[in-house]
């Protein structure tokens, strides 16, 4: 019998057959041009940054701020790099939050997005907290009562409560990062760009609020911050700013816009909005639990006291630390929800 071929061929297959049997290679996605936005924004930041000239601010109250405001371009500058050197993950997350809107469930509740205490017992005793400080604030500034101003002085109990909140912050939204880390899809999940910016801004906030470890290492304050500096120490939420701005006590009024956003507007727009439930599903944003965003709701509305203490700053130091406390709240359901990986976790019932 003749052999039909070399071993292995088959005589109804053909070489044609056989190349277009192989698997092809599927390309890289290409990236969008605009991502090279960014890298122009930068070059431009960085060209008016070293464009400023800080000799030519005349006292040095103004020097130290063109100082400040150069290497704030600076830095600018440089996140704009790299959100360009990660534009590559950024896009293949931004296809994963559309394939995920068009995969998302219909109706989406509510409840689907927002995350929840896992046993009514620990929701009781939240929600009564919650209620129990607020009265205190109300009974303590409305009667002028002694305690608000006992336990807000610098580097007391309270501030160093709002420290611990903000720290613990950082560490659950590390702890979640890690977890998304390990998966294998995690270079397509949207949550882990959010969780950074979680501990980022948890980062920041307990390190302003400590002024960068000089509270504890009691190092001397740079000369272009003590020049600048409210209280002359090394933070940025104390500077002063130009008085052509017009603007006094900006961190307090910027934390106050923060808590009122995540508090009352997004709770707004998840409450009356079905696309934009849809789009935190899509984002996989880790929403604010109810109880966090109704702490830091009510945590907005803390009054300044001026007039009545020794000190001006008793209703902010209270309102730091409420906003500090629903923070980590808030952390520890992002960490929750990223370990369980199963989505808000619902009260039962």
């Amino acid at each position: 019998m003749q052999e039909s071929g070399k071993r292995g061929d088959h005589p109804l297959i053909t070489d044609g057959d056989r190349e277009d049997s192989r698997p092809e290679e599927a390309a890289p996605p290409s990236v969008h041009p605009l991502w090279h936005v960014a890298l122009v924004l930068a070059g431009g930041l960085a060209l008016g940054a070293w464009l400023i000239d800080p000799a030519t601010g005349g006292d040095d109250r103004n020097i130290a701020q063109l100082r400040i405001a150069r290497v704030g371009l600076f830095v600018l500058a440089a996140g704009l790099v790299g959100l360009w050197a990660l534009r590559r993950s950024l896009e293949a997350d931004i296809r994963t939050a559309i394939q995920r809107w068009h995969d998302a469930p219909s109706p989406l509740s509510p409840g689907d997005v927002v995350p929840g205490f896992r046993s009514r017992a620990a929701g009781v005793v939240a929600w009564g907290a919650a209620l129990l400080w607020f009265g205190a604030i109300g009974i303590g500034l409305g009667l002028h009562a002694r305690w608000p101003y006992d336990l807000t002085f610098e580097n007391g109990p309270l501030e160093t409560l709002t420290v611990l909140g903000y720290l613990g912050g950082f560490l659950l939204s590390l702890r979640a990062l890690w977890l998304v880390a390990r998966e294998r899809s995690a270079s397509g999940r949207p949550r882990r760009w959010f969780l950074v910016l979680g501990a980022l801004g948890c980062f920041l906030i307990a390190a302003e609020e400590t002024d960068w470890g000089q509270t504890y290492l009691r190092y001397e304050t740079p000369e272009t911050f003590d020049q600048v500096n409210i209280q002359g120490d090394l933070s940025l939420h104390n500077l002063a700013l130009p008085e052509a701005v017009g603007v006094t006590r900006w961190a307090n009024w910027g934390l106050r816009l923060i808590a009122w956003t995540l508090g009352g507007g997004v709770a707004l727009l998840i409450l009356v909005s079905g696309a934009f439930r849809r789009l935190m599903w899509a984002l996989d944003v880790p929403v604010p639990p109810w109880w966090s965003m109704a702490v830091l709701f009510a945590a907005a509305w803390i009054p300044e006291i001026e007039g009545v203490y020794d000190r001006n700053n008793v209703g902010s130091e209270l309102r730091e630390v409420t906003i500090a406390v629903a923070v980590a709240v808030w952390m520890w359901t992002a960490w929750r929800d990223t370990r369980c990986q199963g989505g808000p976790q619902r009260p039962p019932g």
